[in-house]
């Protein structure tokens, strides 16, 4: 009979603090523990931090993940790096399409989101351009703002290089 005192791995990444997981720096191929982590970060609503190497890796990761677990339905991601797979919106197209270039990029989003409500996850690669158009307080703020915590998943996906 199993010991049930002792936690299994999983239950030991659910305990480890949201700080540890944003300075855990994920890498191809990954560890049991990358796994498990990353599959408890992806199912989890509110607005998580990951660090990969680089964008070409981060986006391994997040479709190995979604791919892996087939749950959620409505994918979206915010980006100027392009090449995303079929099922994946892309936010920054959409708003470059029907705006005449980025006046203000939080605004720009805030009121696309206002319309377009209807993602269960949303992940942003904070590539160099990105940075230098948001802030990640700014990104919280806007996301709380829209309930994120009771409907969907956000990853804030940071690079080691860039």
């Amino acid at each position: 009979m199993a010991n049930l005192s002792t936690p299994s791995l999983f239950q030991k990444n659910i305990q480890d603090s949201p700080e540890d997981q944003k300075n855990t720096l994920f890498t191809i191929p990954f560890s049991e523990r990358d796994v498990l982590t990353l599959q408890e970060i992806f199912v989890k609503l509110g607005i998580h931090t990951i660090k990969t190497k680089n964008s070409s890796d981060g986006r391994k990761i997040i479709h190995t993940i979604l791919n892996s677990l087939n749950y959620h339905h409505n994918i979206g991601s915010i980006t100027k790096k392009h090449g995303l797979k079929n099922n994946v919106y892309d936010i920054v197209n959409h708003i470059r399409f029907h705006q005449s270039g980025f006046s203000n990029l939080i605004g720009d989003l805030e009121s696309f989101f206002a319309t377009y409500a209807c993602f269960d996850f949303i992940w942003i690669e904070l590539t160099q351009e990105i940075n230098n158009k948001l802030f990640i307080h700014d990104i919280k703020k806007m996301f709380e703002m829209y309930h994120v915590k009771e409907r969907m998943t956000v990853i804030l996906v940071e690079y080691e290089e860039e």
